[in-house]
């Protein structure tokens, strides 16, 4: 089944958000482990390309997802949550759909604003940002910030899912893996 049902999210759901995921992880990761080599050093560069690669794949996926959420009915939760926690989960998940917006997007600017280019896999990306290494260095500080928020944000998203799937026993994670075992 390809698009979402009243107990289940659909295939496209599903592969929209674990791809997302594994791209975010692979950005977080590595910018982690970036930090481990001296600067100038192939490691360290590689590091950064894969980064920048992870993100650009962030943001071409995020944009379907979003209008593929939008289009498709949310599966209801068995037991049915409380008004609260259908909040919080609302705006976690849209929080989270910012940030995967926001952060590729602020990492392209900061490298343009800081005078370099950014490709897709050798696909320049057309510059929209100044030459202004005061305003890079800026954008860069926002880009980091919202990294570590993302971040946190992330773990607590796989927390609450885990929770809600071991304490509260209800359907929160199997309707985005199916059934386990």
């Amino acid at each position: 089944m390809l698009r979402n049902t009243s107990r289940s999210y659909g295939q496209i759901a599903r592969a929209l958000h674990w791809l997302c995921a594994l791209a975010v992880i692979a950005a977080l990761v590595v910018i982690e482990l970036k930090g481990n080599f001296p600067k100038g050093s192939a490691t360290r560069g590689n590091l950064s390309f894969v980064h920048i690669q992870a993100g650009l794949i962030v943001l071409l996926l995020v944009l379907p997802r979003i209008a593929w959420r939008l289009s498709n009915p949310q599966p209801e939760i068995s037991p049915k949550p409380s008004r609260l926690s259908v909040l919080l989960a609302h705006a976690g998940h849209w929080a989270l759909y910012a940030l995967m917006l926001a952060l590729p997007l602020l990492g392209i600017a900061f490298i343009q604003a800081k005078g370099g280019q950014v490709a897709l896999l050798g696909l320049p990306i057309p510059a929209f940002m100044p030459n202004d290494p005061a305003l890079g260095k800026e954008l860069k500080s926002i880009h980091e910030l919202l990294g570590n928020v993302l971040l946190w944000l992330s773990i607590l998203h796989a927390a609450a899912a885990a929770g809600h799937h071991l304490l509260l026993k209800d359907d929160t994670l199997t309707r985005m893996t199916g059934p386990m075992r």
